[in-house]
């Protein structure tokens, strides 16, 4: 058992890819939720006070990404990518977001499959602010895998 110090990992320096391809121009991702519901299960017939809980469906929050409109050549992608599915013709995709440690390197990857927009948030334009242009893609998720970047690195 180690008993070397651990600090927590900083949560601004992560790196997004969309199948296998590095998208480093997103400003916040919030990875989503995952849960189960207990299902009650009661033994026998009579017994009323002899149930036990028993694990059910197993359920996947969102996942959210948000970046600022640059001038760069893939500014509609993301756009793209869900109007596909307005369109009836999209292709889902898997997304990996990697969160780098101190030195960024890969510490911790969470992979989710089957990835499909469900949400575009167009960005909120105001002449009164000084605030970037920040467009929001709801993403929903089959399922995921997590690797420890780190251990497996050493």
């Amino acid at each position: 058992m180690s008993t070397t110090p651990t600090s927590p990992y900083e949560g601004f320096n992560f790196l997004v890819e969309i199948d296998g391809v590095p998208v480093a121009s997103f400003a916040e991702c919030t990875l989503p939720s995952v849960s189960i519901d207990v299902l009650e299960y009661r033994e026998g017939f009579e017994s009323v006070n002899n149930t036990h809980d028993v694990p059910g469906l197993v359920k996947f929050g969102d996942l959210i990404l948000k970046r600022g409109l640059a001038n760069s050549a893939n500014v509609t992608a993301i756009w793209d990518w869900f109007n596909g599915f307005v369109q009836g013709k999209g292709i889902r995709k898997n997304i990996t977001v990697t969160l780098m440690d101190a030195k960024s390197l890969p510490a911790i990857s969470w992979t989710f499959a089957n990835c499909w927009p469900v949400k575009y948030e167009s960005p909120v334009l105001n002449a009164r602010t000084s605030s970037i242009a920040i467009e929001t893609l709801v993403v929903s998720v089959d399922g995921v895998t997590v690797a420890n970047k780190a251990v497996q690195g050493t």
